[in-house]
């Protein structure tokens, strides 16, 4: 692959954070503007689209595709394969800023394959992270606790991360990601300013 001139935007952060929400919104802002693609993961599980539309593959399928060189990137996590396709190169070789929902385990390797890449982390304070697991109901409070306090792996030296606190408005986390997208665009790599309201607004579970 040729030196790309797109920038990879790799979106990570806890459960219960609202990556995908986020993600949703500003796909939905941006829709009109081509240079900036939101491709959907490979997943080997059902698909839910007022979640994540993803294409869902068996593992079978999954580990053909791996064999191929049909992603990118994949990784396993919570029991399933996770890819991204390996088209993203060439809306990268485009100038495209490509932005993705991946492990935060696979930002080294992202790294190592392409020259742009910037992590967006979405992220929320403990206890909103807690409640919005719990609300789930498919764990109790202390499980989400212990969730929520797994230590993560640090990040690859170099690489620029932003941060952004989604436990306000929706609309705030969003515009900010918005901002982030348009900026790497635009060739603007701006500090970042963290949201954080003081309001807590429901989420879709991401």
């Amino acid at each position: 692959m040729g030196a790309a001139s797109g920038h990879l935007v790799l979106v990570v952060g806890p459960s219960g954070a609202g990556k995908d929400s986020v993600m949703m919104g500003a796909r939905e802002i941006l829709k009109g503007d081509g240079s900036v693609v939101f491709p959907r993961r490979f997943v080997t599980r059902l698909s839910t689209p007022d979640v994540e539309d993803h294409v869902s593959m068996t593992e079978m399928e999954f580990a053909l595709a791996v064999a191929e060189g049909a992603f990118a990137l994949w990784w396993r996590a919570h029991g399933n394969s996770y890819g991204i396709g390996s088209f993203i190169e060439s809306h990268l070789d485009s100038g495209a800023t490509v932005v993705v929902n991946c492990s935060r385990a696979s930002i080294a390797d992202a790294c190592e394959r392409f020259p742009n890449v910037a992590v967006a982390e979405i992220t929320a304070s403990e206890e909103v992270l807690v409640a919005r697991i719990v609300a789930r109901g498919r764990e109790t409070a202390d499980q989400a606790r212990e969730r929520v306090l797994r230590k993560v792996p640090d990040y690859p030296g170099g690489v620029h991360v932003e941060k952004i606190v989604n436990d306000g408005p929706l609309s705030d986390a969003v515009t900010r990601f918005c901002s982030l997208l348009t900026g790497l665009k635009n060739g603007e790599v701006r500090k970042p300013v963290p949201v954080n309201a003081e309001t807590v607004e429901p989420l879709r579970a991401p």
